[in-house]
């Protein structure tokens, strides 16, 4: 229903595992499926997978506040895609083909090309916590 009234759904792949099933809502169709890498651009261990991955962003060492408002470091693709989600949310106000615009700001990682461990590339690469 939200996809019928032109909503984009981002979505966590999770922290089950590679071998672990695939994760809903993020093999839904049309749902965008976000991983999470390291700061070394590796995918993190602990990601689960999607029938399909489109884009990785920093899932480790990413820096945010907790509860008291003190900074902590956090990790897992729940922590990546919120990253994916602002740099779609600024793609849909500037109009236009988002995942054009996505596309361009991704950069490629494993092997050429869309693939099944980082989607179409990394999203936000500066946007977690500096060692």
């Amino acid at each position: 229903q939200a996809q019928r009234r032109g909503i984009v759904i981002v979505a966590a792949v999770g922290n089950d595992g590679p071998a672990a099933r695939p994760a809903y809502p993020a093999s839904y169709a049309k749902v965008v499926a976000v991983t999470g890498v390291d700061r070394k651009g590796r995918a993190l261990i602990e990601a689960g997978r999607a029938l399909h991955i489109d884009y990785a962003a920093p899932g480790a060492d990413v820096q945010a506040l907790n509860a008291k408002g003190k900074p902590v470091r956090l990790r897992g693709t729940s922590f990546a895609t919120p990253l994916v989600a602002v740099r779609l949310a600024d793609a849909l106000a500037s109009g236009g083909d988002w995942q054009g615009r996505l596309d361009r700001e991704a950069r490629d990682l494993g092997p050429r090309g869309p693939d099944k461990l980082f989607g179409r590339g990394l999203l936000c690469e500066g946007c977690a916590a500096k060692p």
